[in-house]
């Protein structure tokens, strides 16, 4: 079992981000239509992305993520969470999602694995 990440001085978050820019789709659990993004940092307990269309704080959503492996073939997972909050940026808008249950290797074999590679602590 790895030891959480600790953060640095100036991230508020209690678990740090790491950097993973990416093709994301947002799913609104209400129904709505998908909203495409890009995934700019994720951590275990959320993700912050950048889209140009306008998603509402507290929606249930679900987040479609694409890895490829070691081999280059392209693995899906989607996690569910919920829309934490929203700014406006000069291009559209950020978002902050917070995942309804914490990244597994269980449950999201591609993301928890990449995290712990890219969070790990120097020896």
């Amino acid at each position: 079992m790895s030891k959480p990440s600790s953060p640095a001085p100036s991230e508020r978050r209690r678990l740090v981000r790491a950097t993973l820019v990416g093709s994301a789709l947002l799913t609104p659990k209400t129904g709505g239509p998908a909203v495409t993004a890009v995934l700019d940092n994720v951590n275990k307990l959320g993700a912050g992305l950048h889209t140009k269309a306008k998603v509402a704080p507290k929606d249930p959503v679900t987040v479609a993520l694409a890895f490829l492996d070691q081999t280059g073939a392209e693995q899906q997972e989607k996690l569910a969470g919920t829309v934490s909050w929203v700014k406006t940026w000069e291009k559209g808008y950020l978002v902050g999602v917070v995942w309804d249950e914490v990244v597994t290797p269980e449950r999201n074999r591609w993301l928890f694995y990449y995290l712990e590679e890219t969070l790990k602590a120097p020896l």
